[in-house]
């Protein structure tokens, strides 16, 4: 990500990276990224809430033995 201050220099930014992406942060500042960034971005908050999601569900019991769920996915996908 690089800083911009003004229209032309996101204008050759756009040139440069093609799609961008507009946005605010937690800070409220604008924030302007590659399509490739943002995709990148939620992939990595979509892993974190799934993981933070997952070690919830074994922290209240929820959760089975690693070789019980292999063979589940075994089972249903063939391998």
């Amino acid at each position: 990500m690089q800083q911009l201050t003004n229209i032309q220099e996101l204008e050759m930014a756009i040139d440069k990276n093609g799609e961008m992406v507009v946005s605010k942060n937690s800070k409220n500042n604008v924030i302007i990224m590659s399509m490739e960034e943002y995709k990148q971005r939620i992939m990595k908050e979509d892993i974190i809430k799934k993981l933070k999601k997952s070690e919830e569900e074994i922290e209240s019991g929820k959760g089975i033995e690693a070789d019980v769920a292999f063979n589940e996915l075994r089972k249903k996908y063939g391998y």
